[in-house]
C-alpha cells in the first residue's frame, strides 16, 4: 500500500467518553485511541453529537474539559494520539443563531462547521438553510450525505452547493458498503462530480463502528487512487489543523 497511514487526520470520530453514543468510558475511549496508535495515526478531531434539547448536547466547555481529561489518561497508558476539538452539528432550526452566538465548535481552528443532515426531516429544509449560510459566509462541511436516504436520491443540489462553498465528507463505510448499496452508490456519485472534499471514519468504537482495518484500507487505495486518497485524507484534513501545528 503506498497510501502513508501516519498522514491521515481522522476529522469525523466519537471519542469522548460518556458524552453520546461513542465510548461509555475512559477505558473504552482509550482502547479507540490505541487502535489508532497502532495503525500509525496520531491526529484525530472528536466531533461528539451536538443536537439541542437532547442529553446530546455538550458545552464547548464540557468538550474542552472531556478532551483533556483524555489526554491526560492516554498519557498515563502511554497513548500518544492527539485530540482536537469539534462537534458533529445536528441540522435543526435554531442552527443559525447558534452559529452567531459561538455556542458550537467548528473544527479545529479552521472557522469550518461539520453539519449533520436530519435522517427524517426535508431535504428541500436542508438545501434552504444550507443556500442561507452559505450566502451569509458561513463555512459548512456537511457529515456524510451519502447514508441520508432523501440526499442520496439525486446529488444535483449538492453538488450545486457545492459550487457555491459547500464541502462534503464522506464516510469510509459508505465505500466499502458497510451502509448498504444505496449510501455505496450515493457516495461514489459525489466522488465522480468531484464533490467530496473529506474521508473520514465516524468512528464510535473498536467494535461495529470503527475505523477501517489495514486491508479496508488498501481496498480504499485501490478504489480511489492514491492521490485522490491523500488528498481526502491528509492534506485537506491537515488545512483543518493548520493554525494549531
Amino acid at each position: 500500500m503506498s497510501f502513508q497511514l501516519s498522514h491521515f487526520i481522522d476529522i469525523h470520530t466519537h471519542i469522548l467518553p460518556g458524552i453520546d453514543d461513542g465510548p461509555k468510558n475512559l477505558e473504552e475511549s482509550a482502547s479507540l485511541a490505541r487502535y489508532y496508535m497502532e495503525m500509525g495515526i496520531t491526529n484525530i478531531i472528536a466531533t461528539p453529537h451536538y443536537i439541542p434539547g437532547t442529553a446530546w448536547a455538550a458545552s464547548t466547555a464540557t468538550i474542552l474539559e472531556k478532551i483533556a481529561q483524555l489526554q491526560g489518561y492516554l498519557q498515563e497508558k502511554g497513548i500518544f494520539v492527539k485530540i482536537f476539538p469539534g462537534m458533529e452539528i445536528a441540522f435543526h432550526k435554531r442552527l443559525q443563531e447558534h452559529l452567531e452566538t459561538k455556542k458550537i465548535f467548528p473544527l479545529g481552528t479552521s472557522g469550518q462547521y461539520l453539519l449533520e443532515p436530519s435522517f427524517t426531516d426535508s431535504a428541500d429544509a436542508l438545501f434552504l438553510c444550507l443556500d442561507t449560510l452559505l450566502e451569509e459566509g458561513h463555512r459548512i462541511i456537511l457529515a456524510h450525505p451519502e447514508r441520508i436516504p432523501a440526499l442520496g436520491k439525486t446529488i444535483a443540489p449538492l453538488t450545486l452547493l457545492v459550487s457555491q462553498g459547500l464541502r462534503i465528507q464522506l464516510n469510509t463505510g459508505s465505500l466499502l458498503g458497510k451502509f448498504g448499496q444505496e449510501s455505496q452508490r450515493a457516495g461514489r456519485q459525489l466522488l465522480d462530480h468531484n464533490s467530496v472534499h473529506y474521508l473520514a471514519s465516524d468512528a464510535h468504537g473498536t467494535r461495529a463502528r470503527r475505523p477501517p482495518t489495514r486491508e479496508e484500507w488498501a481496498i480504499l487505495e485501490t478504489d480511489l487512487g492514491t492521490d485522490l486518497l491523500e488528498r481526502l485524507c491528509c492534506i485537506n484534513p491537515a488545512q483543518l489543523l493548520a493554525k494549531q501545528n
